[in-house]
C-alpha cells in the first residue's frame, strides 16, 4: 500500500494516464449515478423491510444465518466452532498462509505470529494513547458528555485560540522533525505531540463544526461497533468465487449495498478519510496516499467524534497501512489502541493474517457492558492487484479468499462473544474504499484504480445488526454514511457539516429480491452492479487529470522514503531533507492545479512543511533469519 499508485506510476503516469482518461471520456456516454429506483422498482414494501428489522434483535446472529442461508441452526453454529479452531482452515487455501500458532495469537506478537513461537512482550499501541479499558465505567462515565458551546461567539473564541495553541505546536514539530535520530528528538517529538493533544483537547468537534457540538442523548453501555475495511475490493470478485462463504453470511444477515463514488478519487487516502470523517475527500482536502495530519484538526475523524463526546466508549484500529494507522491517531483525541503491522516476510497474505488474529484478540477482551468501537483495516486485496496486473488477476482472488478466511474468524469470534454476554449485539459494518480494474490499460497494476470506471466508482458496504434487516439490499447507502452511522449507533448526533446521513435513515430504500435465498440475493446484487457507468466526458477528464497531478508530489515522497531506508542511518535524515525540498516543489503546485479540478478543501501552501510523519502503534519487524549457507563449521572454512 505504501508504494501504490506512488513509485509505481512514476515513469508510466502521464502517458498511460492519459490513454486512458482520453478514450474512456470521450467514447462513453453518461450513465445512472446511483439513484436505486431503477433495481428497487420491484423491491418488496418497505413496511417488509420494517418488520425484518423489527424481529432481528432476539435471534442471535448465528441462528439468523443457518436460517437464511438454507443451512440449519446446528450446522452454521458448527460452521462457526470450525473457524474458530486454529487447525480448521478450508482445505482449499494453500498451505503456509496462516503459519502463526494460537499462543502468538494471543501474545499478538509480530515475531510470534510469523513463527509461529510465543513471545512474553510486544508492544501493541501507540505509547501516547490511553491503555485499552480493562473494566466497566461506572454510570456516571457511561453518561458522559462534554458541556455544548451554545453562543457562537464563545465557540469562535475558542476555535481561535485552539488554531493559535495548535499552530505553535506544529511549528516547534516542524523545527525537531529536522533533527538527527535519536534520544533526544525522540523525547521532543513525543512531548510535543503531548502538547500539541492538550492544546486541541476534546474539542475536535468544537474547533470544526460551525454549529453545536453533537450531544450524547442515550449512551448505551451495551453497544459495539465492528467495522472491517477491505481495500480494493470489487464486489464482482467476491459474487463470483463461492469461496467467500464469509461475505455471504453477512450479506444474509445484513443489508448490502451496491454504492457509488461516481465523481470522486477512486484513491485509497482520499476515500477513507470519506469514511472516517463522513465528508467527501473534495471538502477535506485529500488528492493522494501523502497523509495530511491538519486536515483532521479541521474534519474530526469517527474516534475524534468518539472519543470527544462519550471517552468511556473503548476504541481500537487494527491495520496494515500505514495510512489508517495514521488517520486513527490524528486530530484531537486518538483512539484508544491502535496497532500497526508492516509487511510481514514479504507477504501481504500474511501481514493481512496478522491483523485478523490481532483483531480477534481484542473483541475476546472487549468488556461485556463497556461500549466499543473497532476498525479492522486488510490491505491485502488491493497490493495483490497492484502488484499484479490488476482484479482479474489468480492473486487477486487468493489475497481475497485470504481476507474471507480472516473475516470467518474474526465473525466465529463475534458470535461466541455475543453468546457468552447474552443481552449484548455487535453491529458489523464491511465497506471497501474503491474497485480495481480487471485489467488495467498496458497490463500494469498500478494502473489498476484511480480513475472512473465503473468496476472503480462501485464500492460495496454491508451493514449486519440489529438496526439492520437480514438478506436486503439499499444501494442509496454511501461511503460518507458510515461515520454517522456509528455515532448514531452510540446515541450521538450527527454534525451540520456530513456530507453522509446515518443508513438507517434510508431504510425506506430497502429491498428484497422476491425468490429468497443466497443465489438469488447474489443475482440482484450483479443486476445492481450493471446499473452503473461512466460520469460525463468533463467530469472524467476533470479527474483523471487530478488523479495525474497528485500523483507526481506522491511519487517523490514514496521514493524519498524508500530511499531513506536502504541507505546508513546517517544519511536517512538528508535523504529526507532533500526529499521534502523536492516534494514542496512539485507538491505546491500540484494542490493548485487540484484546487482548480474541485478540492475545495486542500492546503496549497502547507501549514507544515515535513511531510514525513511517524505512524503510531507500529510493531517491530521480525529479526531477519539467519541463512543457512552462513552456518558453516569453522573447520571447512578456508583460509
Amino acid at each position: 500500500m505504501t508504494m501504490r499508485l506512488g513509485t509505481r506510476l512514476a515513469a508510466g503516469t502521464f502517458l498511460a494516464g492519459m490513454s486512458l482518461a482520453g478514450p474512456q471520456a470521450m467514447g462513453l456516454a453518461t450513465a445512472d449515478t446511483g439513484d436505486a429506483g431503477s433495481v428497487g422498482a420491484s423491491a418488496a414494501a418497505t413496511s417488509s423491510a420494517t418488520q425484518a428489522r423489527s424481529a432481528k434483535a432476539p435471534a442471535s446472529r448465528l441462528a439468523r444465518r443457518g436460517a437464511d442461508s438454507g443451512r440449519s441452526a446446528a450446522s452454521a453454529a458448527a460452521s462457526a466452532a470450525a473457524a474458530r479452531s486454529s487447525s480448521a482452515q478450508p482445505s482449499a487455501k494453500p498451505a503456509g498462509l496462516r503459519p502463526a500458532s494460537r499462543s502468538a495469537l494471543q501474545s499478538a506478537s509480530l515475531a510470534a505470529l510469523v513463527q509461529g513461537t510465543s513471545a512474553t512482550a510486544s508492544p501493541l499501541v501507540s505509547a501516547l494513547t490511553p491503555p485499552p479499558v480493562t473494566a466497566a465505567p461506572t454510570a456516571a462515565a457511561v453518561g458522559y458528555a462534554p458541556p455544548v458551546l451554545r453562543a457562537p461567539e464563545v465557540r469562535h473564541a475558542l476555535v481561535g485560540l485552539n488554531t493559535v495553541a495548535v499552530g505553535l505546536a506544529d511549528t516547534r514539530s516542524n523545527l525537531v522533525s529536522g533533527l538527527p535520530a535519536g534520544p533526544l528528538s525522540d523525547l521532543l517529538s513525543g512531548a510535543l505531540l503531548l502538547a500539541r493533544r492538550t492544546a486541541v483537547g476534546q474539542g475536535a468537534v468544537v474547533a470544526a463544526a460551525t454549529a453545536d457540538a453533537a450531544a450524547v442523548t442515550a449512551l448505551d453501555p451495551n453497544q459495539h461497533v465492528l467495522l472491517i475495511g477491505v481495500d480494493g475490493t470489487n464486489l464482482s470478485a467476491i459474487l463470483s468465487d463461492p469461496y467467500n462463504q464469509a461475505f455471504f453470511d453477512l450479506m444474509d444477515t445484513g443489508t448490502t449495498a451496491v454504492a457509488t463514488m461516481v465523481g470522486h478519487t477512486t484513491i485509497s487516502n482520499p476515500s477513507w478519510t470519506g469514511i472516517l470523517t463522513g465528508v467527501w475527500s473534495e471538502t477535506a482536502g485529500v488528492s493522494n496516499n501523502v497523509f495530511t495530519p491538519w486536515t483532521y484538526d479541521t474534519w474530526p475523524t469517527v474516534f475524534n467524534q468518539l472519543e470527544g463526546s462519550a471517552p468511556s466508549i473503548a476504541t481500537t484500529v487494527v491495520a496494515d497501512w500505514e495510512v489508517i494507522a495514521q488517520i486513527a491517531g490524528a486530530g484531537s483525541a486518538p483512539a484508544d489502541t491502535i496497532v500497526f503491522y508492516p509487511k510481514i516476510n514479504d507477504s501481504w497474505e500474511q501481514t493481512d493474517d496478522a491483523v485478523g488474529d490481532r483483531s480477534i484478540q481484542a473483541i475476546q477482551n472487549t468488556v461485556a457492558g463497556t461500549p466499543s468501537f473497532q476498525m479492522t483495516y486488510f490491505v491485502g486485496v488491493d497490493n495483490a492487484g497492484h502488484d499484479n496486473s490488476g482484479a482479474g488477476s489468480p492473486e487477486y482472488a487468493a489475497a481475497l479468499r485470504n481476507v474471507n478466511d480472516n473475516i470467518a474468524n474474526i465473525m466465529a469470534e463475534v458470535d461466541a462473544w455475543e453468546t457468552a454476554n447474552p443481552g449484548e449485539q455487535w453491529t458489523v459494518i464491511a465497506v471497501t474504499d474503491h474497485g480495481q480494474m480487471l485489467n488495467p490499460p498496458l497490463g500494469l497494476g498500478l494502473l489498476a484504480h484511480g480513475f472512473q470506471s465503473p468496476i472503480e466508482t462501485t464500492p460495496f458496504i454491508i451493514a449486519d445488526g440489529p438496526d439492520f434487516a437480514d438478506g436486503y439490499i439499499n444501494n442509496t447507502y454511501s461511503q460518507v454514511d458510515i461515520t454517522p452511522t456509528i455515532l448514531r449507533l452510540f446515541g450521538l448526533g450527527s454534525e451540520p457539516y456530513f456530507a453522509g446521513e446515518p443508513l438507517m435513515d434510508k431504510a425506506a430504500s430497502d429491498y428484497q429480491p422476491a425468490i429468497p435465498g443466497q443465489a438469488a440475493l447474489k443475482n440482484a446484487l450483479n443486476d445492481a452492479i450493471g446499473m452503473y457507468g461512466y460520469p460525463n466526458i468533463a467530469t472524467n477528464l476533470r479527474l483523471s487529470w487530478r488523479t495525474i497531478v497528485a500523483t507526481v508530489p506522491y511519487t517523490v515522497y514514496t521514493l524519498s522514503t524508500a530511499i531513506a531506508d536502504k541507505v546508513p542511518s546517517v544519511l536517512s535524515k538528508p535523504v529526507l531533507f532533500v526529499g521534502a525540498v523536492i516534494y514542496q516543489m512539485v507538491n505546491i503546485p500540484a494542490q493548485l492545479i487540484v484546487r482548480l479540478t474541485g478540492v475545495t478543501g486542500n492546503q496549497i501552501i502547507p501549514p507544515q512543511w515535513w511531510p514525513y510523519n511517524p505512524v503510531p502503534g507500529t510493531q517491530p519487524l521480525p529479526a531477519a533469519p539467519v541463512h543457512e549457507a552462513w552456518l558453516v563449521p569453522a573447520t571447512a572454512v578456508a583460509v
